[in-house]
């Protein structure tokens, strides 16, 4: 039976390096059957050396358009900063059907549940006192979000920010495109969050809610530009594909693959009409 406290908190009391090292290893290969590339942009990235160094906690907020967000934050942390203990929020209702997450540092809120606040803001507190340099893991949007909805975060982030101690706030943008590959790309753009001269929960919710908007909007124009020069290849990559069977026989015919092909023949047709390159 799930521990909860009075406004149904299901806490992250079963943490084990193990099995979220193990979950992580099992989504690298589901990363590369799944997406074409998992990218990170070479633009607004912090230093992750400074992720391992910090002496505080981290507090990593991420956009909530898809399934995939917390599974990749997840797989992240295990490549950017794996020594770190992680502390997560998810929906109550799938923890309880997911319970096996409890065992990667996922507690369980009711995000339309005013009480949840001072809850979540105690447990991580809690956590982050008995182990410092916690990731502390949120989607501040508390739902499922397009991406070219604008931001509205709730405030259990900013209240955080505001009482965790020595806190670094890092926001990241996600989006899943379809380039040029059957399967789509992972884009992903981190950016600091300078803290706000007064460490109140609305100063840091202004801050936060200004920094995922800009850099929702940095990921946007990058993804519009399908200039995948621009970012740095995490897992994946290699020549788009059609159909094994069918790229195959384009290989052995000398033609390459065909979304290649196409993909130079436009470029070669905008030359000719004088646009762009």
């Amino acid at each position: 039976m799930a521990s909860r406290n009075d406004h149904e908190l299901i806490l992250a009391d079963l943490w084990s390096p193990r099995v979220l090292r193990g979950f992580q290893w099992y989504v690298r290969g589901l990363l590369r059957k799944r997406f074409f590339a998992v990218r990170l942009s070479r633009t607004g990235v912090p230093r992750t050396d400074e992720w391992r160094s910090h002496e505080g906690p981290l507090l990593l907020l991420v956009n909530h358009s898809s399934w995939w967000d917390p599974i990749l934050m997840a797989f992240l942390q295990g490549v950017w900063c794996p020594d770190r203990r992680v502390l997560a929020a998810m929906d109550r209702v799938q923890l309880e059907r997911f319970s096996m997450f409890r065992r990667m540092g996922v507690f369980g809120i009711d995000p339309d549940d005013p009480a949840s606040l001072p809850a979540l803001v105690d447990h991580v507190l809690g956590t982050v006192k008995r182990d410092p340099r916690t990731v502390v893991m949120l989607t501040p949007q508390g739902r499922f979000t397009d991406v070219r909805e604008p931001l509205r975060l709730r405030p259990g982030a900013a209240a955080l920010a505001a009482r965790l101690p020595q806190v670094r706030a890092v926001v990241a943008a996600l989006e899943y495109p379809f380039w040029l590959d059957a399967r789509p790309e992972v884009l992903l753009r981190f950016r600091d969050v300078p803290p706000p001269e007064v460490s109140s929960t609305a100063a840091w919710q202004r801050a936060l809610t200004e920094a995922m908007q800009a850099n929702a909007q940095a990921l946007a124009a990058a993804s519009i530009a399908r200039d995948p020069s621009v970012f740095d290849i995490v897992v994946g990559g290699g020549t788009a594909r059609v159909n094994p069977v069918y790229d195959a026989w384009l290989r052995l015919t000398g033609r390459g693959t065909a979304i290649d092909d196409s993909a130079r023949a436009y470029r070669a047709a905008d030359r000719r009409a004088g646009g762009p390159s």
